[in-house]
């Protein structure tokens, strides 16, 4: 194995991890998209295909196969569904951005890396992740260009706070996949107290900026993923947990939450709209009476506009199921969702919420309307195909970082595929790039440890 800590692959990946969540813009040259993520992944590319002529970069043992098979089939459904599109240039883009997820995946998953550049890779991604926290706080503070939609009678909340991100609920996607390792850093793998509180502290800012999004599915989500996560190292963590630096930095953090604006209304809000759509007979109609106190008046509007959202998600979820419905094999084309939405807002006149085209707030609803049940079978293929890899590494580790970072990567994916459910994270470059770099460098991170075991 090559030992070269600055190969061009190495740095290329590093500024990936670096600038992708910190440095947002897009702009055209003539009809090409510019971003960052279009300027460095065919940089990475070209060091890869450099590094590997000059010798500077060897290939590790991971069986990529069964990534590329489930990745070639939906690649194959997508533009075959391109025989439907209104927009041919929509599809086009749309299907590139999906190739070049996929390309940075196998380059992270096949390229063999040293144990010191995995951890620079670490510390690259924690880098970035700070600074968008702490710009997030700024934003909340001095309130630049806050998020103002959604906010649902919220009374003292200033706006939403959505950092580099540029929506609140991308933002809290990105640090419910990030929270994880930094948690199970702290709380299993650090010994020493100072780091273990830095890393906790860390944690505990990452938590405040996704309360200050007000993104109420991310709120929920990551109360689930906490179970999950005792649930998966439950020994270790709940041993380390009840130390003096660890149990004190939490009833910390408890109570800093506890006294942000609006925590508690929105947190009602969050717990009502989950039962509205899961049991919407459990909510039931209210007598017609005019309420008397502040407090009920309160209630009425908390119960009013958390059903009016939910119910305009539900018209959002419907126009999605509407184009697969009247084109169920290959839908109305990659990347078509957008340009068919007045066509079907108009054909179906109960789908109008007023708009000239809106997002579907469910990725997996926009995956069978634009590539129909075949690229939902496909789609679903390789994402099965990766937590498989993922959990079949985290039964084979033998020591703790290996454990950590397994559990971090799993529970971290799985926040994302269930905030998918609300939203269009998986189209969305920014972070999708972090999502199938990290997870790609784990699985080989992972690989690696279990057969070396003086790897970590």
């Amino acid at each position: 194995m090559i030992n070269q800590n600055r190969t061009l692959t190495y740095i290329l990946i590093v500024l990936n991890l670096f600038l992708v969540p910190i440095l947002y813009f897009k702009t055209y040259i003539g009809p090409i998209p510019l971003s960052i993520e279009v300027i460095l992944i065919p940089l990475l590319v070209l060091a890869v295909l450099w590094d590997y002529k000059k010798g500077n970069i060897t290939l590790n043992s991971v069986r990529v196969l069964p990534f590329i098979i489930t990745f070639g089939l939906f690649f194959i459904v997508s533009s075959i569904s391109l025989i439907n599109a209104v927009s041919l240039k929509a599809g086009i883009m749309e299907i590139a951005r999906y190739v070049s997820y996929v390309v940075i995946f196998i380059i992270a998953v096949k390229v063999q890396f040293t144990k010191e550049q995995y951890f620079g890779f670490a510390k690259a991604l924690a880098a970035s992740t700070f600074l968008v926290v702490v710009y997030g706080f700024l934003q909340y503070m001095f309130e630049i260009d806050l998020n103002l939609a959604g906010l649902y009678a919220l009374q003292e909340a200033k706006g939403r706070v959505y950092a580099t991100m540029v929506n609140p609920n991308y933002y809290s996607a990105f640090l419910n996949y990030v929270m994880p390792w930094l948690l199970l850093m702290a709380v299993v793998y650090f010994k020493d107290k100072k780091m273990q509180i830095a890393t906790f502290t860390f944690y505990g800012l990452l938590v405040m900026n996704l309360i200050l999004t007000y993104t109420r599915a991310a709120w929920v989500t990551m109360a689930c993923a906490l179970i999950l996560l005792i649930l998966m190292i439950p020994k270790r963590f709940m041993k380390n947990f009840i130390k003096p630096q660890i149990w004190i930095s939490t009833v910390v953090l408890i109570g800093a939450i506890l006294f942000m604006p609006d925590v508690q209304s929105r947190t009602s809000s969050a717990i009502l709209a989950v039962q509205t759509m899961l049991f919407p007979n459990s909510i039931k109609e209210q007598p017609v009476e005019r309420p008397q106190t502040e407090a009920e008046r309160a209630e009425l509007a908390k119960v009013e506009t958390t059903n009016k959202a939910v119910n305009s998600r539900v018209i959002l979820w419907k126009t999605g199921l509407y184009m697969f419905r009247d084109n169920p094999v290959l839908g109305v084309g990659m990347g078509n969702y957008y340009t068919r939405y007045k066509e079907f807002t108009t054909k179906y006149p109960e789908l109008d919420i007023g708009h000239e085209t809106y997002s579907v707030h469910n990725s997996y609803i926009k995956v069978g309307a634009e590539t129909g049940i075949l690229g939902l079978l496909t789609t679903a293929s390789f994402y099965i195909v990766f937590f498989l890899y993922l959990l079949r590494l985290f039964l084979k580790q033998h020591n703790e970082i290996g454990k950590v970072v397994a559990v971090s990567v799993i529970i971290g994916s799985i926040t994302f595929m269930v905030q998918n459910l609300s939203n269009n994270l998986i189209f969305i470059p920014q972070l999708n790039i972090i999502f199938w770099l990290v997870g790609g460098l784990s699985i080989a991170f992972l690989h690696i440890n279990q057969e070396q075991k003086d790897f970590a």
